[in-house]
Formats: structure tokens, sequence, C-alpha cells
């Protein structure tokens, strides 16, 4: 018994210490297990705070970041369903949105809208046009990078100012006009000029302000003395060839009696149609002939009686690009066609169609101040390779007319001398006259002498001021050294000269007169429509005389 007390007294104790460790040993409760973290970098967009997980919890990723002006597109790298035993890192990716400038040009040109990227540079944008308004800006500012939003930009204009002049051709003065486009022009008051009736305009006057300076010049009619006659040519007695049946398409050299009872040489010439409706007209072309060498169409008269003051005709271009009859548009175009008036075999004028449109629908070609007296011939011509519609030749007498000299034809045939930078005294045609950088010899052949015929020669004089020479002046020039007896009129070609890329379109040819010695020289006309094309200009300066 003894033994067996000892033995569960040990026992005891030994359960008891055993339990007492056991309640001293730290529980399984208490142990900590490792965390890990995920940061979540955005790149300028907003912040995600970090998240804490323990190894294998399941990862719940949190809204997507934003960002001004673009498109969030994912983190950099996959994530994982479970969060591993180790930190991640994640960065935002980003996609930067778009967005369109527009441009409201207000009635102007046409600028295509632009579309950018979020903070892009803008570049230079074009500015818009408008006919009759200059361009002032836009509504607002222009940013330098695209901002994160569309933008209007509305164009800002200023109306242009234009002046219309009115040149009266030595008649009264009438003040020109300074208009605001599109504003309505005041229609002005008829000039008047002693001698001469005002039958219009050389151009209709519009009603509103056109977006561009306009000169109208003044159309007289010389007033003639009752003792003088009135003559008609419209080939309405053509109509009876056209009934006989022998009217041919084709161009022939044939002699015609008209109503006026002059006899008319035709050279490749066919009846035609009449500007009027049902009316006859004769159709000239300019075909090769026994006359020239060069093609030529032709009406000439030899022996016309008792003088010519003043002709007129009708004409048109029955080949033009507008042309809707015989056949539908040609190829004579109203640039390319002269249209030559010799009296005695004389050029008295050349002459051209403003444009296209006119040369379709026909025009009135007027030549006054004529004062030729006494038994003349009378040609109209038309250049090589064209065709010309005439009809209604009207001249009046000139049988109380005072006989011209002979005129002085300035000729740079026999001429030969190189642009001289301070004046110089050359001899042409017989008269001692001064120049200042005026060259007479042959400088491009092949740009010279397309224009020259049988009658032109093969020179010309060039006058080039404004050189790169140290000592040329803005102004090459000519005058004649001894005074002329009297003058009634100038007539003279000219045309810009330079390359087919260039041509100095603001030249100008001022023509002055002096009266004596004493006074200075005196603008008499200016001289600004030059082109790249040869024109015939003459003016009448008989009124110094009187």
């Amino acid at each position: 018994m003894y033994k067996n007390f000892k033995t569960s007294i040990f026992g005891v104790l030994l359960i008891s210490i055993m339990l007492f460790l056991i309640a001293c040993s730290p529980s399984e409760a208490t142990i900590e297990e490792p965390t890990y973290q995920i940061n979540y970098l955005t790149d300028g967009g907003s912040t995600i705070p970090h998240q804490t997980y323990v190894e294998g919890d399941t990862i719940i990723l949190p809204d997507a970041p934003t960002k001004t002006g673009y498109t969030f597109l994912g983190w950099d790298s996959q994530v994982p369903e479970k969060m591993p035993a180790n930190d991640i890192t994640l960065k935002a990716l980003w996609n930067a949105k778009t967005y369109t400038i527009n441009f409201n040009t207000d009635g102007g040109s046409v600028i295509e809208t632009i579309t950018l990227a979020y903070e892009a540079s803008i570049d230079h944008i074009p500015s818009p046009t408008k006919v009759g308004h200059t361009f002032i800006g836009w509504d607002k500012p222009i940013p330098e990078k695209m901002p994160n939003e569309d933008i209007t930009l509305k164009a800002l204009w200023e109306v242009n100012n234009y002046t219309i002049t009115f040149d009266t051709e030595g008649g009264s003065t009438i003040p020109s006009q300074t208009l605001a486009y599109h504003e309505p022009i005041s229609t002005p008051e008829d000039p008047v000029k002693d001698g001469y009736n005002f039958v219009g305009w050389d151009a209709d006057l519009p009603d509103l302000m056109p977006a561009e300076n306009i000169t109208l010049r003044a159309a007289w009619e010389k007033i003639i003395v009752e003792s003088d006659e009135t003559f008609t040519e419209n080939f309405e007695s053509l109509q009876s060839i056209k009934d006989s049946g022998e009217n041919s398409s084709e161009y022939l050299d044939y002699d015609y009696i008209g109503q006026s009872y002059v006899r008319w040489e035709l050279v490749n010439a066919r009846i035609d149609l009449g500007m009027k409706q049902g009316g006859n007209a004769i159709t000239l072309g300019g075909f090769g002939n026994d006359y020239t060498e060069a093609g030529m169409g032709r009406i000439y008269a030899e022996n016309i009686h008792d003088g010519i003051s003043y002709l007129h005709f009708d004409a048109r271009l029955p080949f033009s690009p507008k042309s809707t009859y015989p056949q539908g548009p040609g190829k004579d175009k109203a640039q390319n066609v002269l249209i030559k008036v010799f009296i005695n075999d004389e050029l008295i004028q050349t002459l051209k169609f403003e444009n296209d449109d006119v040369a379709h629908k026909g025009y009135t070609f007027k030549l006054d101040n004529l004062n030729i007296v006494g038994t003349y011939s009378l040609s109209i011509e038309v250049s090589s390779g064209h065709r010309l519609t005439l009809d209604n030749i009207l001249w009046i007498t000139n049988k109380n007319g005072e006989a011209q000299t002979d005129p002085i034809t300035i000729d740079f045939e026999l001429s030969s001398f190189d642009f001289d930078y301070s004046e110089n005294i050359h001899v042409v045609s017989d008269i001692e006259f001064v120049f200042k950088e005026v060259h007479a010899n042959i400088m491009h052949a092949d740009k010279e002498l397309d224009y020259m015929d049988s009658s032109k020669g093969s020179k010309v004089a060039r006058f080039r001021g404004n050189s790169n020479h140290y000592l040329s002046t803005p102004t090459a020039y000519m005058y004649n050294v001894e005074y002329f007896d009297s003058i009634s009129s100038i007539s003279f070609d000219a045309r810009l000269f330079g390359s087919d890329s260039f041509f100095t379109y603001d030249s100008v040819i001022n023509v002055y007169y002096q009266t004596s010695t004493n006074d200075d020289f005196i603008l008499y006309e200016t001289i600004d429509d030059l082109t790249p094309y040869f024109e015939t200009y003459q003016m009448d300066m008989s009124f110094l005389f009187k």
C-alpha cells in the first residue's frame, strides 16, 4: 500500500507538472503569419492606397485610377488571383485621349478640322481667306498644347475698302468712290467734253463694290458737222447668195458690193450668222493666203471717199472656248486673237477682246478721232490661225477735216545702243532723243521675234529701271531733245518682258508732255495694265495745240 501511495503521489506530481508546463507554453492562436503588399503606381493618375494580404489570400483589385486627358488601359503586369509570398508593384498604363479643333470661318475658305492627342503641340494654323475681307484673327487664343476638350475657333474679319476710279479721257472730272466691299455704288453724273457726246463707260457700273479696285473709262462720240454722212455695212444683201443655194462653209476669196456701194475684197471669208438672230455677217479665217506669208483673214476696201472720222464694228469669236454654236467650244481664246485695223495701209490700232465671255457674246469696237480726209483704204484683219465674225461696220465721213501730216515712226531697227545709266543722246529715226536705262540691241531673239513680222522689223527697245546696277534708278525713260511743232496723237506697242515665271506686273508707263523748257513735265496718262503680250496704246493729244 505504501508503495502504491508513493506511486500515486508521483503520478499526481508528474501530472501536475505536465499540466503546469502545458499551462505555461505559448498558445497556437497567438502566432502571426507574414503579410505582403500590393503597391499601385498611377503615373500621375488618381492615388490608390496600397493593399496588404497574407499569402494565399484572394486579391481584389481596387477601382481603376483616373487621369486627366487619358484613358486607363490596365496595369503593366498580370495580377495573380492569390497573393504570393512577396510584394507586388503595379504601374498604370495610359492612352492619351484625342480631341478636335473645329474652325468656323464665317463664310471664308474651309480649314479642315485638326485632331490631336491631349497635350500634343498645336502647330501653326493657316489663316482663312474671304472675298472682300481681311482676316484679323480668331475669337479666342489658340493654346500651345491640346487641352482635354474639343475647341471651336471662329474667324474674325474686317471688311476691305476698294476704289472705283472714273477716267474721263480728257473730259470733266468725276470723283472716285472709295467704298467697303458690297457697299452700294452711286451712279455718277455723266462727264462732258468739248466736241464730243458721252456714250457711256467702257464697262458696266456694278451695283455693289466688288472685291477689287476698278477703273471705268469714258467712251465718247465725236460731234460731227451736219454735212458729214454715216454709212453702215451690215451684210444683209448677202441673203440673196444664201437664198440661191450658193452659200458655202468654205473660206473663200471674193469681191462683194454691199448696201453702202463700197467694193469689199474678202480674203478667207464665208457668210455666217449675224449678231442678231436671222441676220447675216461674215467670218474671217486667219489662214495662209497669197497676200502675206503668215495666215490672215481680212475685209478690205481700196477706195472709200470723203474721209473718215469715226469707225465702229461688231465682232465676236465663233470658235471661242465659250461658244455654243456652230459646233460648240473652240480654241480661239480672247487673249490670243488680234484684230488689226489699217487705214491707208498704216496700222491704226490693234484690238483684243477683254475675255472669252465678251468674245463669245460679241463686242462693239469703236475708233474715233481718226481725222482721215479724202479717199482712203480700210482693212480689218484677224491674226493668224484664228477666226473672227464681223457685222455692222459703221463709219462717219470727214468732209471738213484737216489733212494730217505724215506720221513720224520711231523705229529702232537701225539703232544700236546698250543700257545707259546716265542720260545719253541717241539718234533714232533721224530724231535726237535722251535715253536713260534703255537698250536697243537684240537680247532674246526667241522671245522678241515671235511678235515681229515684215512690217514690225526685228528689234524692240527695252526700258529697264531699278536694275541691280549701282547707278540704276527706278525709272527708265526717253524724250525728244527738240520740240515738235504739233502733235495730234501718239501710239505705240508695249509689253512686259521677263521669263515665263516672272514678269514685273507692277511696272507702269507714264506719258508726259512739256510746253516750255521752263516748265516741268506734266503727266498726261498712266498705263498700268501691262501684260506679257504686246498691246497697242493710242492717245489723243490734239487738245494741246488747240
